[in-house]
């Protein structure tokens, strides 16, 4: 639960995040890249559609883990996919294996905060 601003189609929001594959296993986060935050604008197209769906409703300073299918999360090639998307090789080579995976059972975690609604 948050207190401050709620999310809705159009607000620029600012997210903390942690990005885990469907075996739990750690790909990426905003704390492994210096607490960069993610920032978009809610309907834009910037995000990945099921984070873009998902914060709708949260309050800043809330926090939700999400269950994405793959589907739902990022798309190839990774630099034309919503966000937020890693920029090591490590982590985008663990998001392209998982996407190439045929496993209609196969998703992502997304632990996110919102730390900024506008």
């Amino acid at each position: 639960k948050g207190s401050g601003g709620v999310v809705q189609e159009g607000s620029r929001v600012s997210l903390q995040w942690v990005l885990r594959r469907s075996n739990g296993y750690f790909v990426d986060s905003s704390e492994a890249n210096k607490f960069d935050p993610f920032i978009f604008v809610v309907g834009s197209g910037a995000a990945m559609r099921g984070l873009d769906e998902g914060i709708r409703g949260m309050a800043q300073g809330g926090v939700r883990r999400m269950t994405l299918p793959v589907s739902e999360g990022y798309t190839l090639p990774l630099d034309r996919s919503g966000g937020p998307v890693p920029s090591g090789f490590g982590p985008r080579r663990q998001i392209e294996r998982e996407l190439n995976k045929v496993d209609p059972y196969n998703y992502f975690f997304l632990e996110i905060e919102v730390t900024k609604v506008r």
